[in-house]
């Protein structure tokens, strides 16, 4: 067992150097430095939680302006819907009626205790006339007068609060109640328009152009808020990544432009030097230099003048 472990050693060192010799024998020129396309990809998110009922893009599809995306089960958001719109209708009648005195039919009870109140007064004026013509002749006291006096004043005073109280009824309802009616039928066209914004928004369109690069959920999942659907790289965005080590660092400055090669691409690309970065860094792996391996190097991203000719993760090499 020990010896075979050994062999296997061996031939593991005997692989590493192999392909130490093998990158040594491909070090790109000094004047050439290594790098790689990348993408800034953009999630796009559930704006919602609810249960995902269809998507309608696959991956590596093309995304347009305004093309539905996926769509999330809206009945939950229409039920709301409906409920805003019924409290922001009755609102609105509330509102309307207090512009406007009572019915008729509402009055109508008071009309007849009116009637009623006028002939109990009638009666008392009666009594009080008839009585007051006796009153110089002593056959009525000064305490019967009084006593009809009151009764018919009594009498007077309920026929005014009656008449007070259907001119009230047939008044509109005051200003100030008026003005918090209308402010509580314009929350409630408040509550609709959100009410219909989210019922929209559970139909989620693009906006953006570019290329679907992931599908991150099924129909049929639940997909909490802020849970991401898609990935799509946006049409344009791609940019060139690479090293470059300290000595050759003064070279490079942002608006500088470099040519871009890669196997396959058509000659004479050109980027623009986007960010340099302030702190130095080992090589990244992805580069296989023995020499560039040992040195400190410094990010520099370029921004391709075709953006379009250059795909995400393909190795490229930079010149001035």
């Amino acid at each position: 067992m020990r010896r075979l472990a050994m062999r296997r050693l061996a031939m593991r060192k005997l692989a590493l150097i192999s392909l130490l010799a093998l990158a040594a024998c491909t070090e790109t020129p000094a004047d050439t430095y290594s790098g790689y396309v990348e993408a800034q990809g953009v999630t796009v998110a559930a704006p919602q939680s609810g249960w995902l009922a269809a998507v309608e893009v696959d991956r590596g599809d093309t995304v347009r302006l305004d093309q539905p995306l996926f769509r999330l089960d809206a009945a939950q958001a229409g039920h709301v819907l409906e409920g805003a719109e019924l409290r922001a209708e009755a609102a609105a009648a509330t509102a309307q009626d207090l512009t406007k005195g009572a019915r008729e039919a509402e009055i109508a009870p008071l009309v007849e205790q009116r009637k009623q109140a006028m002939a109990q007064l009638e009666l008392a004026r009666s009594n009080q006339a008839r009585y007051a013509q006796l009153e110089p002749k002593g056959f009525v006291s000064a305490a019967q007068m009084d006593t009809l006096r009151a009764t018919t004043r009594s009498a007077q005073a309920v026929v005014g609060s009656l008449d007070k109280q259907i001119a009230d009824l047939r008044l509109a309802a005051r200003d100030d109640q008026q003005r918090a009616a209308e402010a509580q039928a314009r929350a409630s066209e408040a509550d609709v328009a959100q009410a219909q914004w989210m019922v929209g928004d559970r139909d989620v369109k693009a906006r953006l152009e570019g290329r679907v690069e992931e599908r991150l959920r099924e129909p049929g999942e639940f997909v909490a808020q802020g849970a991401p659907v898609l990935t799509v790289l946006p049409k344009g965005r791609q940019f060139v990544r690479f090293y470059v080590p300290q000595a050759d660092l003064p070279k490079f400055s942002v608006g500088k432009v470099v040519r871009v090669t890669c196997d396959g691409c058509a000659a004479g690309l050109s980027a623009k030097v986007r960010y340099v970065s302030r702190e130095a860094e080992f090589t990244p792996p992805v580069i296989y230099s023995v020499r560039e391996r040992q040195k400190l190097m410094f990010l520099v991203e370029a921004t391709p003048a075709k953006p379009e000719a250059l795909h995400p993760g393909q190795p490229v090499d930079v010149a001035l």
